[in-house]
């Protein structure tokens, strides 16, 4: 609320003196002040005004709305204080104050702008579909509407300038695509008011807030009646939640593959789910890559199915599929209910891997420390026990796993060292940006402890660590197991319905077990500067790991605000890459322009395809043609580059190709790094040179067609092409 107030000027009221003997003269009427105009807002206001009168005076309104606080007094300098009433109407109103000396008077006239309102709450829940949001307005001041910058789903109507006494401004918001709801914001402001906007967009998918993972083994042997032979295979539980209530349970089925060579079946590892798309597992026999569903007899302790509001809904249909990338999983589940209800569900985020159905034993998983302990160069050791139930009425522990760190140096990878490791905690450097250089580990570190309990139901009971200080023990006993010892006081936790965890007393846990370790793994991984490369193998499945972009055929010349296609031809494009490693230190992304005959087969919830990128070679050029490997661009982020992961420096190509032939990829490339990415690395070259192939195929493209996405695709380098 602004005052705003007049001063005046004092006037000089000059008065006649004479002698005695003369008459007295009356002075004529004065007032020191001109009218003026005073504006104040719609709401209440006391503006005041002051004027010096040399007799007595009075003041009057025009307007009930406007009361001067007096309406007469004696000669002297004066302040009028003028009460204004809010303004309640549409309309912007006027109203006069006359004070008057004798027959001189002066007007002040006041001016109210008028009300203003915009009939709705400031705060919107929308459905994932495509949908206008009217929002009345009654004004006769501009208004304008704008949109948060980094809201593009949110548009708004183009006549937003100004709008009549009353009128509706329409707000569109576009379907929702993504795994998780979304919130944006507008602004809609006029001359005296800015009223701030909250939109949120619900997905068609209903995002887990929590999730977890167990692994149950080969619980079941299936026989192949015609053959007689054991279907062996894997079975991998994901519960997930969501914040409404919802609980959803998947049972993926992975068949193990038999080794040739040895004439064993070999499973996948237990400590990741295995990433691709489960049908329905109609015959009921775990098939490979199916999801197993409720049995007639109702027996299974884990079956996929879906409880709402404590009611179990029976599943019968539908599509799961898993990804993960760096350890992060992106899972999807479209279940179909008896009744042919469709029920969506998303969960992205870490899937950490607990055993049931398990009879006990251990696996040590050795890496050396140069894969993800650069700074220290200390070796890194990890063992896991799945521990059988022995007496109901103790505290047992169920599973516990270990890391610790050991001395550098080449060691006997079927052993892990004997020795004393505390507990710790592991420190960040600054100097290594990517994940795997993040972390200082020294000899004797004991970190990343994970210890469950068997619950009185027989279930597993998580825990956390009460304090720091507790120590692993390791010691080889004399028929060459190994004795591990761990004590520590913990505290086991539950959810309760808001999936809050809720503490129980903590108690003291101790581990003497003696085992024999069998390595489950043989990763030696050591740092490796940036260098010329030849691409020997991939660790992990490019495929499943990393979805890539489909872009259609919208990319050459400039029309309006987005790219025609191709002058005189069809084309697809195709942005995809690996967050797996090459050689365990490269990632790639590479972005290429396919002939036209590639289609797109929709997959889960139409979003992604499930067919490769086709086979051909691809030459590094900035001409949009078919054939061309290009420096693409979406907005300001590269589309097309490598990464060493050791040390985060980033490298685009210049020159060369890529070869994709059924499943495998072949590169020669010439790379430069800006010198932004060379600063302070003087043992890093500006260019580098790689070459070679491994197994690439690269499934789960999503599709970037729609023209409002690709109005912002470039083909320019980061990097000088010469």
């Amino acid at each position: 609320m602004k005052k705003f107030v007049l001063l005046a000027v004092a006037a000089l009221v000059g008065l006649a003196v004479v002698s005695c003997e003369e008459k007295e003269i009356e002075p004529d009427d004065a007032l020191s002040i001109a009218g003026t105009t005073i504006t104040v807002g719609k709401d209440a206001a006391t503006p005041a005004v002051s004027f010096t009168a040399n007799k007595a005076w009075t003041a009057e309104s025009d307007s009930q709305w406007i009361v001067p606080d007096k309406t007469s007094g004696e000669a002297g300098t004066i302040t009028l204080t003028l009460s204004v009433a809010e303004n309640d109407t549409w309309e912007e109103r006027s109203g006069k104050v006359t004070v008057a000396v004798g027959s001189v008077k002066t007007v002040f006239t006041v001016v109210q702008v008028a009300d203003y309102i915009f009939e709705i709450d400031n705060e919107f829940y929308a459905s994932y579909e495509a949908q206008d949001i009217e929002i009345p307005v009654k004004t006769n001041m501009p208004v304008e509407v704008i949109i948060a910058e980094d809201t593009p789903w949110i548009t708004a109507a183009a006549s937003t300038k100004a709008a009549p006494k009353e009128g509706v401004i329409t707000i569109h918001i576009a379907a929702n695509n993504d795994l998780g709801p979304r919130t944006g914001s507008f602004v809609i402001s006029t001359p005296v008011s800015v009223q701030t906007y909250t939109v949120v967009q619900y997905a068609n998918w209903d995002a887990a807030s929590s999730a977890e993972a167990i692994y149950i083994a080969n619980s079941q042997d299936i026989y192949d009646s015609e053959t007689w032979a054991i279907n062996l295979h894997q079975q991998y539980v994901i519960k997930l939640a969501t914040e409404f209530g919802d609980n959803v349970t998947l049972v993926l089925n992975k068949k193990g593959k038999l080794n040739e060579a040895t004439n064993a079946f070999e499973f996948f590892p237990i400590d990741k789910i295995p990433a691709g798309t489960y049908e329905i597992d109609a015959a009921g026999v775990h098939a490979d890559n199916t999801f197993s569903i409720q049995s007639s007899t109702g027996a299974e302790k884990y079956y996929t199915g879906l409880v709402q509001d404590g009611r179990n809904v029976p599943i019968y249909d539908g599509e799961i599929t898993v990804a993960e990338a760096d350890g992060t999983y992106t899972v999807t589940a479209i279940l179909v209910d008896a009744a042919g209800k469709q029920h969506n569900y998303s969960y992205v985020g870490a899937l950490a891997l607990t055993g049931d159905f398990r009879a006990g034993g251990s696996t040590v998983n050795w890496r050396n420390t140069y894969y993800t302990h650069f700074t220290t160069k200390a070796n890194s050791w990890y063992v896991e026990f799945y521990m059988p139930r022995k007496n109901p009425a103790d505290v047992e522990p169920a599973y516990a796993s270990f890391t610790f760190y050991s001395a550098a140096g080449e060691v006997d990878l079927n052993d892990v060292p004997d020795g004393t490791y505390t507990f710790g905690v592991e420190e960040a450097d600054a100097n290594l940006s990517y994940t795997n250089g993040k972390v200082k580990a020294n000899p004797g570190l004991l970190s990343n402890v994970s210890v469950s309990l068997y619950n009185a139901a027989g279930g597993v009971q998580y825990t956390e660590a009460v304090a720091e200080g507790s120590s692993l023990t390791i010691s080889k006993n004399a028929d060459g197991t190994k004795k591990f010892k761990y004590a520590a006081s913990v505290k086991p936790y539950s959810y309760d319905e808001n999936w809050n965890k809720v503490y129980g007393d903590a108690v003291q846990v101790n581990i003497d077990i003696d085992v024999p370790l069998t390595k489950a793994t043989d990763v030696q991984t050591h740092p490796s500067d940036d260098k010329d490369d030849v691409f020997t193998s991939l660790d992990g499945a490019a495929g499943t790991q990393y979805v890539g972009y489909w872009f259609s055929k919208y990319i050459g010349q400039e029309n309006g605000d987005r790219k025609e296609a191709i002058p005189g031809t069809d084309c697809n494009i195709f942005s995809f890459g690996s967050n797996s490693y090459f050689n365990n230190t490269w990632s790639m992304m590479i972005s290429v322009i396919a002939e036209a005959g590639w289609t797109f087969e929709k997959n889960f919830a139409s979003r992604y395809c499930n067919n490769p990128v086709p086979n051909g070679t691809y030459t590094f050029g900035t001409e949009a043609k078919i054939g061309a490997l290009i420096p693409l661009r979406y907005s300001s982020s590269s589309r097309c580059y490598v990464t060493n992961t050791y040390t985060g420096t980033q490298y685009f190509p210049v020159a060369g190709s890529v070869v994709i032939n059924n499943g495998t990829i072949t590169v020669d490339l010439t790379c430069k790094a800006t010198e932004a990415a060379l600063a302070g690395r003087p043992n890093s070259p500006a260019t580098v040179h790689l070459t070679g192939g491994a197994p690439f195929t690269c499934y789960y493209l999503q599709d970037w067609s729609a023209l409002t996405r690709v109005k912002n695709l470039n083909i320019t380098s980061p990097v000088p092409l010469n």
